[in-house]
């Protein structure tokens, strides 16, 4: 893949506004709080990162802030409010410890803590631990820059007092405390001991960003060498002396349960010790992987009558489409008269659009390790939601939050899927069932592919009133189908209610559009459902960007002409679309068989426009090129957030070509990747990445940059076949 070589330095002014605030994020929300627009600056703690109390089980020698830990070599551990999840989020926050504190990047590491307090944000009634919505850096380096900077005060307060020389004569250069009138030094691990002593200071001096080393320069990736050489440990490798394994069986339909089950089947196979009931079926205890797996092969069971039984993907459409003109609806959004204006549209365009349910596919399927001893439950989980995971556990285990301990190891692929806490109940019946005795508990690919989690269905109508000139008068609407908050965090909602993930962005839309109304009619079906990478704006994208073009082409204008007239009012939104439009060459004659088309997207902060560059060979699309230009504020790691773009790029265009998640007979007829089609690399085009330092607050960009990728590639194929494509995925819409 090629990369705009753009300047992408980070903005001292911005830095200082946010107190560190960057624009590298994580890529998946939480819940409704994970998609709320962050404020422009966080701010810092009103009082200092504490060490007693709330940090718990995270307390160890060397800790001088909650986040901060100086080793007595010198090295230094940043214990992070987040998971890393491959997006860079660790790396990021190493850059602004070590520039803060004066150490080198290669002698940080980075590890996730434990549940509690300092950890933790949200509202006071519930605060929550958990890294989601675009969140990781934008929202956390505030927090790191002002533990890092407390934590070198006490250093240099407690080296000043060993040398017996002013404080403010010292200065920290690759983790030594210097005395450079006299010549003399510390490291800074020689003092951590006594550092550890002193109280943070509420209020500590920052770092010049002039002086900065790692931040906003091209830093190598902490957590790459380890993935390059296999050493990386995901959740399958972790291991413990004696484990055994417990492989899950489950039901495979949506919610159902077994009736019941012969353990006798199962204990058959040589190596199973057990078997114990959870959730949705059973899990097969025994010596090995293998023979957990050939035990969970074997086992007999009845399975339980379940509402779900008949379910399939026709009913579900059937609904959604008879949602799009339900008389009743939830409305999220209502300004101006839309009656009036359609009734003085000179023409209206109207558009019926429909997505499919799609997996998260994560690599590695769901595992965990757990372990009962002494009265304490601890878990080793691949999570983004500690403290969701470790309030499931308390009650599946019935212990006090004080005897259960959440560690957090590597994912190998979340993409939301990690949000769920569906794995953690079987992980802890296992491990009741051999106290003492360490258990990884896992679900095969199989297991993965019919009981994980799914982006919801979804349908939408579009209606535009338009005046003779192609003044968009009036635009309106509505979504339908099944509910994401209802099967992940339901709360207190109902049926019918506004499920705010279905109209995720559409509210404050930045295109001038007259009256507008937005408005969901729920159909829910009990399909798992959870927050998918970059959640309701995926589809809604793809709606609103494809039926612009259809207004746009009602107007008689150029799709781009249109969007800026638009947009006219707005500067940095016409910025974003000028500079796709010049970098991807609109307008310039293409190779024949070719078309560009054109998507513009506002999400978690961050405003994106791509451009494909797309040809058609035996009716099946190929996209050659991408260009993608996102406006987020500003950088802190311009490789990482490179790379995020590209990766948002090819699973936007993975779900826009292939992916689609059938259900037949209440269970998904997709078993395995032979079957869920995925993008391959040689279908992998060219991503021409571009940013705008605006200096506008912060936004996202693990997830802003996929949501135009589809609409974009559809337009094109419409401009090539001169048909409108309205349902997904691809492979099977240009085929129909």
């Amino acid at each position: 893949m090629t990369i705009a070589p753009d300047t992408i330095a980070l903005g001292r002014r911005l830095l200082l506004k946010t107190m560190g605030g960057l624009a590298v994020a994580v890529s998946i929300p939480l819940d409704a709080l994970a998609q709320q627009t962050p404020p422009a600056a966080p701010p810092p703690p009103a009082t200092p990162p504490l060490l007693a109390g709330a940090a718990g089980a995270n307390r160890q020698a060397g800790m001088l802030t909650a986040y901060v830990v100086v080793r007595p070599d010198g090295k230094v551990l940043l214990l992070s409010p987040t998971t890393e999840m491959g997006q860079g989020t660790s790396t990021a926050h190493a850059a602004i410890l070590a520039d803060e504190l004066g150490v080198r990047i290669e002698d940080v590491t980075v590890e996730t803590a434990q549940p509690a307090d300092p950890w933790r944000w949200g509202p006071a009634t519930g605060r929550t631990m958990g890294s989601g919505g675009s969140w990781g850096v934008r929202r956390w380096a505030p927090y790191v820059r002002q533990a890092s900077a407390q934590a070198r005060e006490m250093l240099v307060t407690a080296a000043a007092a060993r040398l017996s020389v002013p404080a403010a004569e010292l200065v920290v250069e690759d983790g030594r405390i210097l005395h450079k009138a006299s010549n003399r030094g510390l490291g800074i691990g020689e003092v951590a001991e006594e550092a550890g002593k002193l109280a943070p200071p509420a209020s500590p001096r920052f770092a010049d960003p002039a002086r900065y080393r790692y931040v906003g320069k091209e830093v190598p990736r902490l957590d790459i060498p380890a993935k390059t050489t296999g050493a990386q440990i995901y959740s399958f490798d972790f291991k413990l002396p004696g484990m055994l394994y417990a492989c899950a069986r489950f039901n495979p339909v949506f919610h159902a349960d077994f009736a019941s089950f012969d353990a006798a089947s199962a204990r058959t196979v040589k190596g199973v010790r057990d078997v114990v009931k959870i959730p949705g079926g059973a899990a097969i205890i025994a010596d090995s992987a293998w023979a957990a797996m050939k035990g969970a092969d074997a086992l007999k069971f009845v399975a339980a009558p379940s509402p779900q039984d008949s379910l399939d993907s026709a009913a579900i459409s059937a609904a959604m489409r008879e949602g799009l003109g339900a008389s009743t609806s939830a409305v999220a959004k209502e300004e101006g008269d839309l009656a009036a204006a359609f009734a003085g549209a000179a023409k209206v365009v109207e558009a019926d659009y429909e997505v499919p349910y799609i997996s998260h596919a994560p690599m590695e399927p769901w595992s965990c390790t757990a372990q009962f001893k002494d009265g304490v439950l601890e878990l080793w989980a691949p999570t983004q939601v500690q403290d969701r995971s470790l309030r499931t556990a308390m009650r599946v285990a019935e212990l006090p939050e004080d005897k259960v301990r959440i560690h957090t190891v590597s994912i190998g692929g979340g993409f939301g899927r990690r949000l769920a806490d569906d794995g953690i109940p079987g992980a802890v019946l296992a491990a009741k069932a051999v106290p003492g005795t360490p258990v990884k508990f896992f679900w095969r690919r199989e297991d993965e592919m019919e009981r994980g989690w799914f982006r919801p269905a979804q349908a939408a109508r579009l209606r535009a009133a338009l005046a003779a000139d192609g003044t968009l008068l009036g635009l309106s609407f509505r979504a339908s189908g099944p509910s994401m908050r209802m099967e992940f965090a339901p709360g207190n909602m109902k049926e019918g209610d506004l499920d705010g993930a279905s109209v995720q962005d559409l509210p404050n839309l930045r295109y001038k559009k007259g009256a507008y109304k937005v408005d969901y009619a729920m159909r829910h079906f009990k399909v798992t459902a959870a927050p998918w990478r970059s959640v309701g704006a995926t589809q809604n994208a793809f709606f609103l960007e494809c039926f612009i073009d259809e207004v746009a082409a009602a107007a008689g204008q150029d799709p781009v002409a249109y969007r800026k007239r638009l947009l006219a009012h707005d500067k940095r939104a016409l910025k974003v679309v000028d500079t796709a439009a010049e970098k991807s060459g609109w307008g310039r004659k293409l190779p024949e068989g070719r078309a560009l088309g054109f998507a513009f997207f506002e999400s978690y902060g961050s405003l994106c426009a791509h451009v494909a560059e797309v040809s058609l060979k035996d009716g099946r699309p190929r996209v050659h090129k991408v260009t993608a230009v996102l406006d987020c504020g500003d950088l802190v790691l311009p490789d990482g957030a490179r790379s995020q773009v590209e990766g948002g790029v090819i699973q936007g265009l993975s779900t826009c070509l292939h992916e689609a998640a059938t259900i037949k007979g209440g269970q998904t007829a997709e078993k395995n990747f032979d079957s869920y089609q995925l993008l391959r690399m040689p279908e992998a085009p060219v991503v021409d990445v571009h940013f705008i330092r605006s200096g506008e607050p912060l936004g996202g960009v693990g997830e802003p940059g996929l949501p135009p990728v589809t609409p974009a590639v559809v337009n094109a194929v419409s401009a090539l076949t001169g048909k409108r494509v309205r349902t997904l995925p691809l492979d099977k819409a240009l085929q129909a």
